[in-house]
């Protein structure tokens, strides 16, 4: 039995409706697939650094810091890039058409797997910019005052171009760059080091992968599937995919909600296979067994922070008899059914992010305030009986979902109001910083430090935080990386984030990547649920373009041996 609680006394809410973006979200999205030791994780409009987990979203706008002794791996789509210690990595543009990246510190290693035609990527360090040809291996190294900055090719071409310099650097061939204008390279033998060597053992084979026969490899967390469930297809549903999990497993039950803008509240699921089946498709109740829906096939599916219906209203709290004070509850949305977001109220936003799942998504009324229509808001929502339901402290507080977790009767759950929009609550306020030590050494006044002015992009200084440890970029910011925010990080020991000092980091453009076919495609013809046929999608089989299929790696045992 529950009751809802009108006084406001008991809630911390945000005053007045959501803020509606302005403009389109981040609709092509990578996300962080490996921590080992602190990553500190901002995106644009933030005034906190926090510790990022696995399956934190990356997006345009968003920057990474990794510790002294830390490392980290960055999915995006079918590509990875891995972040040495003391590294900063700024996202530019990540978009379907291109990718750019900024490395103001540190090194990257990028295994590029596409890139078509129309597509760019380009990786900025202080001397310039280096831009990827083709796919392959890059090993990029934006260089110390007291060492050269490397572009390093273990597989493909790419070319460099800054300080009126433009050099094409070949497979198999390192250039070390010196000078500020013009910059000159010496070319030499790439030779794989302790670094290159960790990066290959974290990769997979994309021969080996079922999942792009069918879903686009442009979906990340893609890869992670095979390893964690088996495909298969079901009646009205056509493929579906089966997560191996104990019985009484639910989803959106064991992970924790994070405020992360532009979205606003983003589930953070505890497991790395579950990101694609968390921001993607749809879930459904077969049988006994849960079954992900990934829907009509789309080359360029679009992300969402979480597809699931509340239980909760917006301003009020839901009480369910039994526990003490007000709770949060959420469940699974299933195939067929609208999701609607609080975070954007552009049509043609709404109807791409449900075109995949929603057979009339078109016919659908979208109002002007951006709010649900009635006949959205009022459906029968068949998983509700499912809902995770938690203290409302836990949820605002990014507290790990699966122990606080309250278990009402299946009945109150079908009679709870239902909201298609996130609570309006407020995160918790940070609770203290671990200490931050270690400065680096400054990177103002290096050679690669100043304007480039044989740069072919303009590019203009974007805003940013400064980095954990430096003086504020604008009074009032403020930098901190919040205990709680480590709280649930998996295999990851826990130091202090280190700090460093460089100049405001220049923008960059890189590239969204292209989605091919498997090379060897099963010949199969996919299935569409009959309820998505109507849509005017066209399901493929293979779900792939030029190239073949990959083996998931992640943070669990599904390395390429």
């Amino acid at each position: 039995m529950y009751r809802l609680l009108a006084s406001l006394t008991f809630l911390t809410v945000v005053a007045g409706a959501p803020a509606l973006a302005q403009q389109q979200p981040p609709v092509r999205v990578g996300r962080v697939s490996f921590v080992s030791g602190n990553l500190a994780f901002h995106t644009a409009g933030e005034t906190e650094w926090s510790a990022a987990t696995v399956n934190y979203p990356v997006a345009t706008g968003a920057s990474l810091w990794t510790d002294a002794e830390a490392r980290a791996e960055i999915r995006i789509g079918p590509d990875t890039i891995e972040m040495a210690s003391s590294t900063a990595l700024d996202v530019a543009v990540l978009d379907d058409r291109a990718t750019q990246l900024n490395v103001p510190q540190g090194r990257i290693y990028i295994h590029l797997r596409r890139l078509d035609e129309g597509q760019s990527v380009e990786v900025d360090i202080p001397g310039g910019a280096v831009q990827p040809v083709r796919p392959g291996y890059y090993d990029i190294d934006a260089g110390t005052p007291d060492q050269a900055a490397r572009i390093g090719v273990f597989e493909g071409s790419a070319r460099f171009v800054g300080g009126g310099a433009d050099i094409a650097v070949k497979s198999g061939d390192v250039a070390m760059l010196s000078g500020i204008s013009p910059v000159t390279a010496a070319l030499e033998r790439a030779a794989a080091d302790a670094f290159v060597e960790w990066c290959r053992s974290r990769d997979y084979d994309e021969r080996r992968l079922v999942a792009p026969y069918h879903v686009s490899p442009n979906m990340t967390g893609y890869a992670e599937l095979d390893s964690s469930g088996r495909w298969d297809t079901a009646q009205g549903y056509g493929d579906v995919w089966y997560p191996n999990v104990p019985a009484g497993w639910v989803p959106y039950a064991d992970g924790r909600w994070v405020w992360i803008a532009p979205w606003g509240w983003t589930w953070v699921d505890a497991e790395s296979w579950r990101f694609a089946p968390c921001h993607y498709g749809r879930w459904a109740l077969i049988g006994e067994s849960w079954a992900w829906v990934p829907g009509a096939f789309e080359p360029s599916p679009v992300y969402a922070p979480a597809l699931v219906g509340f239980l909760s209203g917006s301003g009020v709290g839901l009480y369910f008899s039994g526990a003490i004070g007000p709770q949060v509850g959420w469940f699974p949305l299933a195939p067929g059914e609208v999701y609607w977001p609080s975070y954007a109220s552009d049509p043609s936003y709404i109807r791409r992010l449900n075109q995949a799942n929603v057979a009339d998504i078109d016919g659908i009324h979208i109002p002007r305030d951006g709010r649900p229509p009635a006949d959205v808001a009022t459906a029968v929502f068949v998983n509700r009986r499912f809902a995770t339901v938690v203290p409302q402290h836990v949820f605002a507080g990014a507290g790990r979902v699966a122990p606080a977790a309250l278990h009402p009767a299946a009945s109150a759950l079908e009679r709870a109001p239902i909201t298609m929009w996130a609570p309006q609550i407020r995160p918790a306020p940070a609770r203290g910083a671990p200490s931050r030590t270690a400065l680096l050494p400054s990177r103002l006044g290096t050679a690669y430090g100043s304007p480039q002015p044989g740069r072919p992009t303009g590019t203009t200084a974007v805003p940013r935080l400064p980095r954990p440890g430096e003086a504020p970029v604008h009074p009032g910011i403020t930098v901190s990386l919040s205990r709680r925010s480590f709280t649930g990080q998996e295999n990851h020991p826990t130091r202090s984030v280190a700090t460093h000092l460089h100049a405001p980091a220049p923008a960059f453009h890189a590239p969204a990547q292209a989605y091919h076919a498997p090379a060897h495609a099963p010949q199969q013809v996919a299935r569409v649920p009959q309820r998505l046929k109507s849509s005017g999608a066209v399901a493929q089989a293979p779900r792939g373009g030029g190239a073949a299929p990959a083996r998931s790696s992640g943070d669990k045992g599904d390395r390429h041996d």
